[in-house]
């Protein structure tokens, strides 16, 4: 390697090292890294406008009508947003990532292990989202541009592990472009969609399944994201801005996006992206959302596992982890992981948000316990944790919830439970 090559090379490790740095992986964010409520929102926004959005809102539209699906989306959104303000305002108020927040709360080696689980989560979503990627640009794209589903996912993993290398910032900096971007070409479609058939959402459709199994499909599908929101609002200069990121995001954006994303599949009577694209004519456009879909929510992806690993694996600098972390990423989606969607999404509403509801409880009711940070293992959050679990797997297989919504309730029993064993706990040690 010539010397320029080697002066470069170093200058690059330099920048990523430098990155890590002020990303503060494991420690509270500074005042001057701070971001305001409305670039946090974007950012948020960002996320939200990806495929699996189009998939939804379109499959809502078909299955339970113009009606049914709004009532579910409103329901949804209402629902995820009381479970973002609390997540969203824990981490303006700490600076400290949720990955940071799990280990206080399981403690510093069960906390790396809940970690662990979290990170394949959002590989997991890493690789079904380059494989949807893959799929819709291959339909897409003109015969020019003609190559296999697993190449076109290869070259989307490459530019989403290149644009994380970068941490926060390059979320930021995509999103500036690629927020507004994708919600002009949604619009634009939603526009030409009630140009062909205005009269759409005054059909009659039957119904395929009640609004509550909707309202779970929403939830079912952000909720690893919304409990994960300390992440990206750590870095709000203060709750109150974190709060004003999720009323733009959650509050407002979400349903938007959901009943915008709808529109076009009544019009068209398609499921797909690509084949709704088509037959609206805006072939060119509809590979410029899948790109910018993809990207931006998958460097999401990748920034939050790669936080996760920073608890984990202390002496490895970032770039290393997000290399890492991507390949893995990149290898359950060529491995076929897309194909089991359903049982994926189904193991994700029962393992995930219990995790949230004891991470919660214990950061707002035992935040000034400064003892139990020394413990390397913390028997109440599990405990909590599996029990929460049981609970979500018994409703899933006789088909019950208090709530209607599985998700919410194992959630809020994690976050009792939790309360219950720590307390028990502090009574033993009380009395020994």
């Amino acid at each position: 390697m010539s010397s320029d090559a080697e002066g470069n090379n170093v200058g690059f490790k330099h920048e990523l090292n430098h990155s890590h740095s002020n990303d503060f992986t494991t420690s509270p964010v500074e005042d001057g890294a701070t971001y305001s409520g409305w670039r946090i929102g974007v950012i948020l926004l960002g996320a939200l406008i990806a495929l699996p959005a189009f998939v939804t809102g379109a499959e809502l539209g078909n299955s339970l009508g113009p009606r049914g699906a709004f009532v579910a989306i409103i329901i949804a959104s209402l629902t995820l947003t009381l479970f973002a303000l609390p997540c969203a305002i824990a981490g303006a108020s700490s600076r400290l990532s949720s990955y940071m927040l799990i280990i206080d709360a399981f403690g510093t080696t069960g906390g790396r292990c809940v970690n662990a689980v979290l990170s394949l989560s959002m590989l997991g979503w890493f690789g079904v989202i380059a494989m949807m990627f893959g799929g819709a640009m291959r339909a897409a794209a003109p015969p020019a541009l003609s190559i296999g589903i697993s190449t076109w996912a290869v070259i989307g993993c490459t530019l989403m592990v290149f644009t994380n290398l970068f941490g926060f910032r390059a979320l930021d900096a995509l999103s500036l472009i690629a927020t507004p971007l994708k919600a002009c070409l949604l619009l634009w479609a939603a526009w030409t969609a009630f140009q062909m058939d205005p009269s759409v959402v005054q059909r009659v459709f039957v119904a395929q399944y009640p609004v509550s199994t909707g309202v779970s499909m929403i939830v079912g599908g952000i909720v690893v994201g919304i409990l994960l929101l300390p992440d990206i609002t750590r870095f709000a200069r203060s709750p109150m801005h974190a709060v004003l990121a999720c009323g733009v995001a959650i509050a407002l954006g979400l349903p938007l996006i959901l009943v915008l994303a709808g529109y076009p599949s009544l019009a068209t009577h398609e499921r797909d992206l690509v084949p709704i694209m088509l037959k609206l004519g805006l072939g060119l456009p509809a590979m410029a959302v899948i790109l910018f879909s993809a990207w931006s929510t998958n460097t999401y992806n990748l920034y939050a596992s790669t936080l996760m690993w920073s608890t984990i694996v202390t002496n490895r600098p970032r770039w290393k982890i997000v290399l890492a972390t991507g390949s893995v990423g990149s290898a359950l989606g060529l491995l076929g992981l897309a194909d089991q969607f359903i049982p994926y999404m189904i193991a994700l509403s029962v393992a995930i948000p219990p995790i949230g509801g004891i991470y919660l409880t214990n950061y707002y009711r035992f935040r000034h316990i400064t003892e139990r940070f020394r413990a390397a293992w913390r028997w109440p959050a599990f405990a909590a944790w599996i029990l929460a679990m049981g609970g979500a797997i018994v409703e899933n297989a006789f088909h019950f919830a208090l709530t209607s919504i599985p998700a919410l309730d194992s959630f809020a029993l994690a976050g009792v439970a939790y309360l219950l064993f720590f307390r028990t706990s502090m009574c033993l040690r009380a009395a020994e």
